[in-house]
């Protein structure tokens, strides 16, 4: 048995928040790799099978809801994490009833965000 941690995708079209999330996340031990839409996760997604995928919402091309849909299509073993500025009641269930891990609002706690990759791995 091996004490690695789960590798977590990080997707964000946004360099600030994806450099952020992958520092922080390796700090913790996990194995991180980034993209920046929704398209390069896909094929990432595809080529590495990642335990879980943290992505912002909003993002050109292919949103967080879209990007959502389709790993629960073609990868339904990956968890997925959403995050959002722009987060309502209506969003978090829609999240939830499309199969995602859960929806945070940003900005969020380092410690809400762990918590809730934490729970992902742990499901």
């Amino acid at each position: 048995m091996t004490d690695e941690k789960p590798l977590i995708l990080v997707v964000d079209d946004e360099g600030d928040p994806r450099v952020f999330l992958f520092e922080l996340l390796e700090s913790e031990g996990y194995r991180v790799a980034t993209c920046p839409d929704g398209f390069e996760a896909m094929k990432m997604v595809a080529r590495l099978r990642p335990a879980l995928v943290i992505s912002d919402v909003r993002m050109p091309g292919m949103d967080g809801l879209e990007l959502l849909d389709e790993i629960r299509r073609t990868s339904p073993e990956t968890r997925v994490i959403l995050l959002t500025a722009y987060g309502t009641n209506e969003m978090f269930k829609e999240a939830l009833r499309r199969g995602g891990s859960t929806l945070l609002n940003k900005p969020c706690s380092n410690r809400d965000l762990l918590e809730a990759v934490k729970r992902a791995n742990a499901a």
